[in-house]
């Protein structure tokens, strides 16, 4: 149960947080993300000998092979997010970089550093976990990083509900396992 909980505040609410960093930076000589993508050819075509977005990916983003239809960002999964937030919007860097675990500098509070968490986090417990056993100590552990990052996200967009959606995440999955 603790490793659904997980899951599920990571693919819902953290998602959910994602996509809004994604929708609120978008740099402003472009009127939406899709066209900061095809702005950004390397988005599409190559980067170092290999895409940044893949087949699937694009193919959730452009569904129409004209071009004329885009996809829905509520579509997008985490991996997507982060790509397109890392290559595309106006986040600035994490301390540590790109792609490097942001938890070696737990004093780096920036959005990007944010970002960098929930990457790091979806990969630990969905992405890269040979066990679904999480004791509660661990559980508890994580939702509390997991609740700290959504505060940091919260307090650099200025908004607030994403703490709120994880704790009822966390009432909702206790419910459905009692049920079952």
């Amino acid at each position: 149960m603790n490793h659904a909980r997980l899951c599920i505040a990571i693919v819902t609410v953290c998602g959910n947080a994602m996509r809004e960093i994604l929708s609120t930076h978008v740099p402003s000589s472009y009127t939406d993300i899709y066209q900061a993508i095809l702005a950004n050819k390397s988005m599409l075509t190559s980067r170092q000998g290999r895409p940044l977005l893949n087949k699937d990916q694009i193919k959730v983003v452009f569904p129409d092979p004209q071009g004329k239809k885009t996809g829905k960002v509520d579509q997008f999964d985490l991996s997507l997010l982060y790509t397109l937030i890392k290559n595309i919007s106006t986040v600035p860097n994490p301390g540590n970089g790109w792609g490097n675990d942001p938890n070696d500098q737990p004093r780096d509070n920036s959005l990007g550093a944010s970002v960098e968490r929930i990457r790091s986090y979806r990969n630990h417990i969905i992405g890269h976990s040979m066990d679904v056993k999480i004791s509660q100590q661990d559980f508890e552990d994580y939702w509390n990083k997991i609740d700290a990052v959504l505060s940091d996200i919260e307090r650099e967009l200025g908004t607030q509900g994403y703490r709120g959606q994880l704790e009822k995440q966390k009432t909702q999955v206790i419910s459905i396992y009692e049920a079952c």
